[in-house]
């Protein structure tokens, strides 16, 4: 009996993730990103969780899928309000 493959899935058009590049994103150490409602840099990646340092100084840990890169800012912008 042949075996068959699974049918690769092509992204729907309204597809959030694909429409900003995919669902693969590299981060690199300096890289601006939001969680949730806190926004900062990273600091360190590791195999499973990512560091980040947030604008108020403290130092935090996420998951990728939960971190989104934010385009960075002039040195003068400030991410708080």
């Amino acid at each position: 009996m042949a075996m068959t493959y699974p049918r690769r899935r092509i992204p729907v058009d309204g597809d959030a993730l694909a429409g900003r590049g995919g669902r693969h994103v590299n981060f690199r150490i300096g890289d601006p990103v939001q969680v949730g409602a806190r926004a900062g840099t990273i600091t360190d990646v590791g195999t499973v969780l990512i560091q980040f340092k947030t604008n108020d100084g403290c130092l935090r840990v996420a998951c990728p899928w939960e971190m989104v890169k934010i385009p960075s800012l002039p040195q003068r912008v400030s991410f708080q309000l």
